[in-house]
Parts: C-alpha cells; sequence; structure tokens
C-alpha cells in the first residue's frame, strides 16, 4: 500500500514545506488540483455533495497544476505529483502532452497523471469546447498521451483529434501512469478500458468491494485483467492499519488521505473537513505523526 494526499484549498505558499515533509517521511504521493477558474454562478448543481452546493470560498487560489507540480518538485527528491484530476475534457493534448512532458523532465520522472471529464457546462462554452462530446474526445486525448509517450515520429487520425507525422521532446524516461477518475459506470469503464488504473472520489469501506468489484469485471470484459492495474482510493473511514490492509486485501494500490482533517472529513464530510485548514505547523506535524503510526506499519 501507498499513501498520498491532496492540497486543494492549502495555501499555495506552505506546499513546498508540506512537500518536503511528506518527502522525507515516506509518503508516496501528493495530489492537486486542476481549477482554471470558478464561475460565479453555475447553471448545474456540484455533483459531490448532498445540496449541489460548492463548498469552497470562490476566491480560494488554486495554481496551475504543472506549476504547483514543478514548485514542490524543485525542493524533494522522490514523492511523486499527480493532477487530480486534470480536466482533459477541456484541453488540447498536445499542449497538455508538453506540459506533462516538461513536468516529468524537471521532476526525474515523479508524476502521474489522473484525468477526469470536467462538470461545469460554463468550462465547456467559455473554453470553446463541446460538452456532448467530451467522454469521446477525452478517449481520445488519453490515446494521444499514450501514443506520444513513445517517442520518435508519430500521428494520429482520430475523429476529434488529427494530426500528421510530429516529435515531440523530451519524451518521459518511463512510461507515466494515466489514472482514470470518476464513479459512473461510463467512468469506470473508461478506467477500465484505457487506464492505468483507477482514481476514486471519496468511498467508505462498506462501497469498496463493491465498487472496486465492478471496475474489475470492466477489466474482464475488456481483456485486461491480466495487465497491471493501480487503484487509488480515498476511504475516510479506513481509520486504522487493520482497515487499510482491507483496502490492500480487496486490490488498492494507494490510499489517498488528509492527514490534518481526516476525523473531520469522516464525521462531517469533504466540505467540512477542507474548510479546517490547520496552521502549517499542525499540518506538518499530521504528516509526521501519520506516516510513524499508519505508513511505517506497511514498510
Amino acid at each position: 500500500m501507498r499513501f498520498g494526499f491532496h492540497l486543494f484549498m492549502v495555501d499555495p505558499a506552505e506546499h513546498q514545506a508540506i512537500a518536503r515533509t511528506a518527502d522525507q517521511c515516506g509518503w508516496d504521493s501528493i495530489q492537486v488540483a486542476d481549477a482554471p477558474f470558478f464561475p460565479e454562478d453555475i447553471s448545474v448543481p456540484y455533483p459531490y455533495t448532498p445540496d449541489g452546493k460548492r463548498f469552497w470560498p470562490l476566491d480560494t487560489p488554486v495554481l496551475d497544476p504543472w506549476v504547483a507540480i514543478t514548485n514542490m518538485a524543485a525542493v524533494t527528491e522522490r514523492i511523486r505529483f499527480m493532477p487530480s484530476v486534470l480536466r482533459l475534457a477541456v484541453r488540447q493534448p498536445l499542449l497538455e502532452a508538453k506540459s506533462l512532458f516538461s513536468v516529468a523532465a524537471v521532476s526525474n520522472d515523479r508524476v502521474a497523471l489522473g484525468v477526469g471529464l470536467a462538470w461545469m457546462p460554463e468550462e465547456f462554452k467559455w473554453l470553446g469546447q463541446d460538452k456532448r462530446t467530451r467522454g469521446a474526445r477525452q478517449d481520445e486525448a488519453i490515446q494521444v498521451l499514450k501514443l506520444l509517450m513513445r517517442g520518435g515520429f508519430v500521428e494520429f487520425h482520430g475523429r476529434y483529434y488529427d494530426f500528421d507525422r510530429l516529435i515531440m521532446a523530451p519524451v518521459p524516461g518511463r512510461k507515466i501512469p494515466i489514472y482514470v477518475g470518476g464513479t459512473t459506470t461510463a467512468a469506470l469503464r473508461r478506467a477500465a478500458r484505457l487506464g492505468d488504473g483507477w482514481v476514486s472520489v471519496i468511498h467508505n469501506l462498506d462501497e469498496a468491494a463493491g465498487v472496486i468489484a465492478e471496475v474489475n469485471g470492466f477489466r474482464r470484459e475488456y481483456g485486461r485483467e491480466n495487465e497491471p492495474f493501480e487503484i487509488m482510493m480515498h476511504c475516510p473511514d479506513a481509520e486504522t492499519v487493520d482497515d487499510i490492509r482491507r483496502l490492500e486485501d480487496l486490490g488498492v494500490t494507494d490510499l489517498q488521505t488528509t492527514p490534518w482533517t481526516e476525523r473531520i472529513l469522516a464525521e462531517m464530510g469533504v466540505g467540512a473537513s477542507m474548510r479546517q485548514q490547520p496552521p502549517l505547523q499542525a499540518k506538518l506535524e499530521a504528516v509526521k505523526r501519520y506516516a510513524d503510526e499508519v505508513i511505517a506499519a506497511f514498510a
């Protein structure tokens, strides 16, 4: 089992100190958000809260994920970084490949990629993309990224992305894993068909077995059950080493937690947990304490 956490709603001025501490304590990964902008008003409910309301202040500072990752990679040695999730359906895959490969080059390949479908109609409208084709375009974009990772001259002729022979350099020294995010059947199928892994939103222990079995069923359907596949899950009620070993036995490879707010998350939900941001020193102590009490048991 590997361990990571997300930095959404954490002051960017704290990123380097947190990353250095996590790197030294044996954490495996840090995730960062992708949010180009927040509309003042949105035309659909937010899909991940019961009341459909966004739980964060709209002026929350969110760095471009590639800037945030480069900033932390510069002061660390071994920990991995990942956008979770990159709104690939509103982005041009050739340009994203250039950013991804550039960050891989300056971080010694300590980067993974989480991708997902943007959900706000305003993002598609204002960025000039068609929301109706987002799933099919993301499928092609994942294929483009994988093709470019091979290096050398490549070409691609899809329905939505079309280019003749071109070369992009540098390419990563090793394959960058692509984790597909989402909880819908379509998202789970996409992860099983195209992903190197699946990244969940939030599931409790009672839900984990069912959703993992569903993903694995789709992998068998696509003939990929024997290929390497990673499952990155946020399970806030997995509080003990025994709980985490249960998840490991189910096939979870990476547990995502927020060590400075996890109890709040389990009791009050994601919105309350992210709003309860303690001082930097308390965060650093929580990162160290979790490593000593939990991560060490899996070393």
